[in-house]
């Protein structure tokens, strides 16, 4: 991929008005400042990347008691794999456990423990090589958890004296607080203890900067497709590479490592800088990664058994409970980052994409490979009556279970039946592929442009099953991670070493108070932003290419994502007229175009899927929970082209069906819509202007609700992607014609 060079430039963020606390905060800042030796506790934090990601790890979590109690069940659950597994390989005699020798067979006595383990002496004595050398590395591995244990642990305690001193957050309260609240919080200490020496006051993206620094370097490598690996096998789909083992080579090799660009962590080498060095920094990183490559080769045995083990402990007794479960699906490592917003916390991300999996079962469900269904159905018949032949004999008589292998039989055929069942679709689905990636589209908010109006096809089918992947395919490349990962590292990535010298020459910028970021993560739809996606045009040039232009509107959809998850950020201008021009688009469709009445009922939509997000058992499922009322489908101004669900229009009744439905704990201001939201412009210059049972009157239940900010972004995401295939289609010229004020020199 061809990059053209990008002048750095720094970021003078404009900072905002100093931000006062909520009602439930109360912070002492005369006592912080006449206390000047909390001050010089907390002021001028060495490595502040480090100190924020313990302060946010900190609150997810659940505080220090929680984070001793799984550094301690770490160690021992370390130490019971290991010897556990080495009581079963080494010191069980089962000859005499299964009574396959003379002496075994002629003893007619109930066989004890004490009898099948043998004393450690005979043990140590038949341990063959590779058996001691598996034990010293244990040792190794398990000496080097242990250090890192104990630093972690003073850390953590030192980050729980921050909590209750510069925050005023008790460990208490710690559990009923959002990140978002600790958030703002940190931000007044800032302006107290000085927490970083560069900047007098910290924004919410410089925080997020600081915690997701190599995390959107990552979502930027996929957005501009030079990660993951690609490979096209006989008989297979493409198969996309991204591997626990393989992302945590690529962060060691790319952030961690010794040799890695980044110098402490904060900071890009400067001769990455320089394009002259570019082909000399290629080799030097290429041999990088061959050193990476075969040390992993070397380790791969070893990687290997830990891996079998992990899987084999963890999810054996699931798979005989439920065998179903191999034919579930997980989000995949590549999906995790295509999905990703830029500046998105885990746990945000985590709650987006839980909310999108129900729906993306449906959709997965919708493909059913008929001849497929027949033999389960067939298969599932002759072993289910089998099963219930030897149970009945079972509950006749016993004795039954002491033929050899019949507890076996019983429990392979069990199995087989709930396989077999599993791939059987319930008769009374109605499937729907198109609504259904509509409704997968609300939460997640990406996906390929090629995919619209195709979500039938088995090329969308199979493009998404990448990114949706069954957990037996999961753990085969699990498993297979240990030896492939040395060979995409050895004769793959390598080649791609220029790639990635270029980017991160191209795409680093050097922002005040934070350091090296990737420039994307600065959210600047001035400098990165697709006119296709509605954004303001930038001064055309001769050798302006898409380089420095994000895909699918990651740029644009990560800008309106932080806003609602921040809605006090103080964002530059230009980020303002952005999405003010999104907002009266918005306030036009409303009243003479169906893009957003499109956006609206597929939500409505939505939120009828009771069986999507709530159990069906509660009384205050999401069935009961929709934020449009009624009259809106009667209102002359909405026309939808989809069967829509009935509501509830009493507003106490949806507010208590809020407030009592299982709505997760996250960092978004559930009770506030954002400023530049769609439903938030709607809602403040329309209300007053219509007849209140149309269709703005019905959004007024929504303006503090927990969940408005989630359903203003969802909303906002569904009318950004129509518009963006309006365009696309020619149904809206004039967005060609935008234009900005070329005198604004303000950046985001």
């Amino acid at each position: 991929m061809d990059y053209r060079t990008l002048v750095t430039e720094e970021n003078d963020t404009p900072e905002g008005q100093d931000q006062t606390l909520s009602p439930f905060i109360q912070f002492d800042t005369q006592e912080d400042q006449i206390n000047t030796e909390k001050q010089s506790r907390w002021s001028h934090q060495k490595d502040l990347d480090d100190f924020f990601v313990r302060v946010y790890q900190y609150h997810q979590r659940h505080g220090f008691f929680c984070i001793v109690l799984s550094e301690i069940f770490g160690l021992v659950q370390f130490v019971f794999i290991v010897s556990f597994t080495l009581l079963i390989v080494q010191c069980i005699d089962y000859p005499l456990l299964f009574r396959s020798t003379p002496v075994a067979r002629n003893i007619t006595h109930k066989i004890h423990f004490n009898e099948v383990i043998q004393s450690p002496q005979q043990c140590l004595h038949q341990m063959n090589l590779l058996t001691r050398l598996c034990i010293l590395l244990s040792i190794i591995y398990w000496l080097y958890r242990l250090s890192r244990a104990i630093y972690n642990l003073l850390s953590y305690y030192n980050i729980r004296a921050f909590y209750a001193q510069a925050l005023d957050i008790k460990p208490n309260d710690l559990l009923n607080m959002t990140w978002h609240e600790v958030q703002q919080r940190l931000l007044i200490a800032q302006r107290t203890h000085h927490l970083c020496i560069h900047k007098s006051h910290l924004s919410e993206l410089d925080i997020h900067n600081r915690l997701l620094r190599f995390k959107n370097y990552e979502v930027a490598f996929v957005n501009k497709g030079i990660l993951p690996s690609r490979f096209r096998l006989p008989f297979f789909n493409d198969i996309v590479f991204l591997t626990t083992g393989f992302k945590f080579n690529l962060r060691l090799i790319l952030f961690w490592g010794p040799y890695a660009p980044f110098d402490q962590r904060w900071h890009l080498r400067q001769e990455y800088k320089i394009y002259s060095q570019r082909e000399k920094l290629s080799k030097q990183l290429s041999q990088f990664i061959l050193l990476y490559g075969l040390a992993n080769l070397l380790l791969s045995p070893f990687i290997f058994i830990w891996q079998v083990l992990n899987l084999f402990y963890g999810y054996t007794e699931i798979v005989r409970r439920e065998p179903g479960v191999l034919g579930s699906r997980r989000w995949s490592n590549y999906g995790r980052l295509y999905l990703r917003h830029f500046n998105e916390l885990d746990h945000s991300l985590n709650q987006r994409l839980n909310r999108g999996y129900r729906p993306a079962i449906s959709y997965m469900n919708s493909f059913v490979n008929y001849s497929i269904v027949e033999m389960a159905k067939f298969i599932s018949f002759t072993t289910g009556a089998i099963l219930a032949v030897l149970i009945l004999l079972t509950v006749y008589d016993e004795d039954v279970l002491n033929v050899e292998h019949m507890l076996t039989t019983m429990t392979s055929l069990g199995v087989v039946i709930g396989v077999c069942r599993s791939l059987i679709p319930d008769e009374h689905a109605v499937f729907d592929p198109e609504q259904m990636m509509q409704l997968v589209l609300a939460q997640v908010h990406y996906q390929p442009d090629a995919w619209k109006d195709h979500a039938h096809t088995d090329y969308v089918q199979a493009e998404f099953g990448q990114m949706f992947q069954l957990k037996y395919v999961y753990f085969l490349e699990e498993l297979l991670s240990a030896f492939v990962t040395p060979l995409v590292l050895c004769f793959h990535l390598r080649r791609r070493s220029l790639q990635i010298i270029d980017f991160l020459r191209n795409f680093t910028v050097d922002v005040q108070g934070v350091g090296d970021v990737c420039s994307f993560a600065q959210l600047d739809v001035a400098k990165h932003g697709d006119l296709k996606w509605f954004a303001p045009m930038r001064p055309k040039s001769s050798n302006a290419t898409d380089a420095g232009i994000t895909n699918d509107g990651k740029l644009e959809l990560s800008l309106m994502h932080f806003h609602h998850t921040n809605p006090d950020w103080q964002m530059p201008k230009q980020c303002e007229a952005y999405l003010e021009k999104i907002q009266e688009r918005a306030v036009e469709d409303a009243q003479g175009s169906s893009i957003l009445q499109q956006s609206m009922t597929d939500m409505q939509t939505l939120q009828g899927q009771r069986s999507f997000y709530s159990d069906p058992l509660s009384t205050t499922s999401l069935h009961n929970r929709s934020v449009i009322s009624k009259p809106l489908i009667n209102t002359a101004l909405y026309s939808p082209s989809h069967t829509t669900v009935s509501v509830l229009p009493n507003t106490s009744i949806v507010q208590n069906s809020f407030l009592n439905g299982g709505v997760s704990k996250a960092d978004l201001p559930y009770r506030s819509l954002a400023q530049f939201g769609v439903l938030s412009k709607l809602q403040t210059q329309m209300f007053d202007m219509i007849d209140p049972q149309s269709f703005m009157s019905s959004l007024a239940p929504i303006q503090g609700l927990p969940g408005a900010a989630q359903l203003d972004m969802n909303v906002s995401c569904l009318y950004m992607h129509e518009l963006r295939h309006k365009y696309k289609h020619g149904e809206y010229e004039d967005l060609e014609h935008i234009s900005e004020d070329q005198n604004d020199e303000s950046k985001c």
